[in-house]
């Protein structure tokens, strides 16, 4: 294998590697060269085909992502997040589409609709100074339609936490164990809520998806991602028992380096719901979508437990995503409300430490950046702060540029660098070309 492709593979593995469950189950895995499905024909019929039914088995699998990125409730038990009371309409604005945006490199012609069907892209939303200035759907998603998050949702995770530390509610100092007597005879104990919350907790585990002793497929199984005859036999079932069982530090000393882990979120997740005395759901459903005139319905995953899959199993649509990310572009502020508090937005823009995000092996693809309350930190020009997904899940704020932009995909791969690299080309590109014409 080439040097730059096992980057990008060591790249993906340490991002998103929580989610990348095609590359996970190689029992699963697709043997042969079948005849290409057609997308379309996906779950249609009653019943439908076998070859185009998707199940727990094959969820993952290209195309049948295709339809099950918008499906999960279909798939999974979930919790509802409902929109209540009236609308908050997103005005289009008088400015014309980016049809003809040149998106690609000058080497490189290529226009936004090009870029986003070749990152496979199923929805985008551009907002800028509040206003929808391109919308677009793909591959038959439609805009009421909500689109799995993954990884995203850690972000979402990160905000109840960081308001609830925002508002005197929960000490950043605080360790876990004084907080969850149920993990105070594992490696979690002694960390603090800052480190758990930035992924600096410094617990083993490993999510390397070509080992099959992998801590991830015990993670994993324990949620019923995968059919129950594929779980071993002595894995704890759900989620909270399972965070118990990772007992392992890392070398060094915590807070010291920035490790990837998606358990981190549901750690913080289950410290954020006892603080409040509300879950997950029930404070995304309390602050966001009953306050931000959601327009459809999204919903949090849960494993067989009924626990909520915190670390990546949120849905919502391009719009209501819109809408969230449009707040915090505002510091916070809806309507004349303050949502979020504004030293929480403030602090996404500072981002964490950049000598942490070093530690981890990410500088070479993300330079000076850094992770800070779950979400993805960039202080370079073009200035942002991303929640981010496996397969293409991104929502993009821009402080300084009053752009908003959510792109949800189903691209073939979990490789970060594949939609990565053309899509911040272009939002580079974007940047520039609003700019000037302030």
């Amino acid at each position: 294998m080439p040097p730059s492709q096992t980057r990008l593979r060591l790249h993906t593995r340490l991002m998103y590697g929580a989610a990348a469950l095609l590359l996970a189950l190689p029992a699963l895995a697709q043997t042969g060269t079948p005849a290409p499905l057609d997308p379309a024909r996906l779950m249609q019929g009653f019943p439908p085909p076998p070859e185009y039914r998707v199940t727990i088995a094959n969820w993952q699998q290209n195309p049948q992502k295709v339809w099950s990125f918008r499906h999960a409730r279909e798939l999974f038990p979930t919790r509802p997040l409902q929109p209540t009371g009236v609308v908050r309409e997103l005005p289009v604005s008088s400015r014309d589409s980016l049809s003809q945006f040149q998106a690609g490199p000058p080497e490189s012609q290529q226009t936004w609709p090009q870029m986003l069907a070749s990152t496979h892209v199923d929805a985008a939303l551009v907002l800028h100074r509040g206003r929808i200035i391109d919308e677009r759907y793909f591959k038959g998603m439609q805009a009421q339609e909500p689109h799995l998050m993954f990884s995203a949702t850690k972000s979402m995770v990160g905000l109840m936490a960081a308001t609830l530390i925002a508002e005197g509610r929960l000490d950043e100092n605080a360790r876990v164990g004084s907080i969850l007597p149920e993990l105070a005879a594992s490696a979690w104990a002694d960390a603090t809520v800052r480190q758990v919350l930035d992924m600096t907790d410094g617990v083993r585990f490993t999510e390397i998806y070509t080992d099959p002793t992998s801590d991830i497929f015990p993670y994993i199984a324990s949620m019923g991602w995968i059919p129950v005859q594929h779980r071993r036999a002595d894995s704890p079932f759900g989620i909270q028992a399972m965070l118990p069982t990772l007992k392992r530090m890392e070398p060094g000393e915590r807070g010291s380096a920035f490790r990837y882990r998606s358990p981190a979120t549901d750690v913080v997740a289950w410290i954020a719901a006892r603080s409040a005395g509300q879950s997950l759901s029930d404070w995304l459903q309390q602050r966001l979508w009953s306050r931000l005139g959601m327009e459809h319905q999204g919903n949090v995953m849960l494993d067989p437990e009924g626990t909520e899959v915190a670390f990546a199993g949120m849905s919502a649509s391009a719009r209501d995503l819109g809408r969230i990310g449009q707040m915090l572009l505002q510091r916070g502020r809806w309507d004349g409300q303050q949502i979020i508090p504004e030293q929480v937005v403030d602090q996404l823009i500072r981002g964490g430490s950049t000598e942490a995000f070093k530690a981890a092996g990410m500088e070479k693809f993300r330079p000076g950046w850094s992770y800070r309350d779950q979400w993805w930190v960039n202080p370079q020009a073009p200035r942002s702060f991303a929640a981010m997904g496996a397969y293409g899940q991104r929502l993009y704020v821009f402080p300084d540029d009053e752009l908003v932009v959510v792109l949800l995909s189903s691209h073939p791969q979990p490789i970060a660098a594949l939609v990565d690299v053309p899509q911040l080309v272009a939002l580079r590109r974007l940047t520039e070309v609003l700019r000037a014409q302030r």
